[in-house]
């Protein structure tokens, strides 16, 4: 009787420290004008300083911190190709709001040992924009640590979402996220994946449209610089031309180099690298049968030095089977998802972009689990949803016989995360229209859904003429290097 009073009073004293009527941040990953430079780079969209200079940082799994790249990163760089690939420039003499803090202490100081760079603090803008046709809203911290790079050999543009992220810390203390919970779709939109879909983040919650399917919970390995880990236990390469040939890379009967008693490996989530890292003799097995070779490409990844028109299955022990499709497997350039990987290598195995470009990651530092589930990378609609720790993400399923479920739901937006503008626009003038036809408005959307002809979600051409100005144009949010401020009231 005394355990169940204690567990009952554990359970309402959790409860009670969440404010879950918060509603989450919805943030999307798009190529868009950024800070100092004239290239358009794909990250969260985002800002720092006043007047905010635009930045497209990239969220980081294992970094805590935001940092960016100061306006003479590259001229003391060696890292690759820097100038197409900073996130954007920060000038910290031009924001009015930078105030220098070298006493701060940073968790992520093993990461960058070999970096250099200012620690300071400024106003860090998190913008969401549903419509192409409606300006954007922000949310803003004030005083919040920011790390300017200034010298180094990686990426300086970056959203830390570690398990001691500095950008969740803020925004639970300033009670604009219920809890220390993140969701997210890197999408395809950037260089190495060459596709077209957007991504998008959600700060405090997730997007129940941008999954399907069951939802496969995890624990958070928080001590771990990498703390999302999971178990392999197949990877099986399917030719739709011929049944024959699905072939698992760990056979034990087809690969003499797989031992009697193997049944998988542990690996780490990463959105730092795009190629797969598999273990040496996988990785042998998958060069074998597809007549892959090393590339020479600046990530590593092995080239097929032959058309592969087949998907490949990576199966976890829990049964979560993610698909890379053909055109990842191999991709325009010949290159696969899947890195080169030397016999005496001792760096750890990781499930990268390549293949979180087909999955839905929910994070709960909170509740110290974290959830996968398969994504709909092209998403008509979106639907913010509070993650209250312990609760179990559900994918949002529409109802085409209760007229009520609507209402229900909220503000469902055109997605310009992995939706054109054209299809924003069409849903902001049939739902402006209908507002007080409910009905209709529920049919009209209905047959958005089901369309099979006229318009097709993502960023592609559209069949109606009367159409295509506005579906074509795909203008940057920010041409400038500093946008204007947004008065959120």
């Amino acid at each position: 009787m005394q355990f169940s009073i204690v567990l009952v009073a554990s359970f309402i004293g959790t409860a009670f420290a969440f404010d879950c009527s918060i509603l989450p941040i919805y943030v999307d990953i798009h190529k868009r004008a950024v800070a100092g430079t004239e290239n358009f780079e794909y990250g969260s969209f985002t800002g720092v300083g006043s007047p905010a200079q635009n930045q497209s940082l990239w969220p980081s799994l294992s970094y805590n911190d935001t940092s960016m790249a100061d306006v003479d990163y590259c001229k003391h760089s060696n890292f690759t190709d820097c100038e197409h690939h900073t996130g954007g420039y920060f000038d910290l003499r031009q924001s009015k709001t930078w105030t220098s803090t070298n006493a701060y202490l940073s968790s992520d100081l093993a990461e960058q040992a070999s970096d250099e760079g200012v620690y300071g603090e400024d106003k860090m803008h998190l913008y969401t924009h549903y419509f192409q046709t409606d300006p954007a809203t922000e949310k803003f911290i004030d005083n919040f640590p920011v790390r300017v790079a200034q010298n180094g050999s990686s990426y300086p543009g970056r959203i830390g979402l570690g398990a001691a992220s500095t950008l969740l810390g803020k925004l639970q203390a300033a009670s604009l996220i219920c809890s220390r919970s993140f969701s997210l779709y890197v999408g395809s939109g950037f260089d190495r994946a060459g596709g077209v879909i957007n991504g998008s983040s959600v700060f405090g919650g997730y997007d129940a449209a941008r999954f399907t399917g069951p939802v496969y919970d995890y624990a958070i390995d928080a001590a771990n610089v990498n703390p999302f880990g999971v178990r392999v236990s197949d990877i099986i390469l399917s030719d739709p031309a011929d049944s024959s040939r699905n072939i698992s890379l760990l056979d034990k009967n087809r690969f003499s180099n797989i031992p009697s008693a193997y049944s998988g490996f542990d690996a780490k989530i990463t959105t730092e690298q795009y190629p797969l890292s598999l273990p040496y003799e996988i990785t042998q097995n998958f060069m074998t049968t597809l007549a892959a070779q090393e590339s020479g490409n600046i990530d590593g990844s092995l080239r097929l030095s032959k058309p592969y028109g087949g998907n490949m299955t990576i199966v976890l022990s829990n049964g979560f089977a993610i698909t890379l499709p053909k055109e990842v497997v191999y991709n325009a350039s010949g290159l696969s998802p899947v890195a080169a990987r030397k016999q005496d290598s001792l760096a750890p195995f990781y499930l990268s972009t390549a293949w979180l470009s087909q999955v839905y990651l929910m994070v709960d530092y909170d509740d110290r689990q974290f959830h996968l589930a398969q994504a709909v990378p092209e998403a008509p609609f979106i639907t913010t949803r509070t993650k209250c720790p312990g609760q179990v993400p559900v994918a949002y399923e529409p109802s085409k016989k209760s007229e009520k479920a609507f209402s229900r739901v909220g503000l469902i937006g055109a997605v310009l995360g992995g939706v054109v503008g054209g299809m924003a626009l069409i849903t902001v003038v049939v739902c402006g229209t209908m507002f007080w036809r409910r009905r209709r408005c529920n049919k009209a959307i209905e047959e958005i859904e089901n369309a099979k002809g006229g318009f097709k979600v993502g960023q592609r051409e559209v069949d109606d003429s009367s159409l295509q100005t506005s579906v074509k144009s795909k203008k940057p949010f920010h041409k400038k290097w500093f946008s204007k401020e947004v008065n959120v009231g």
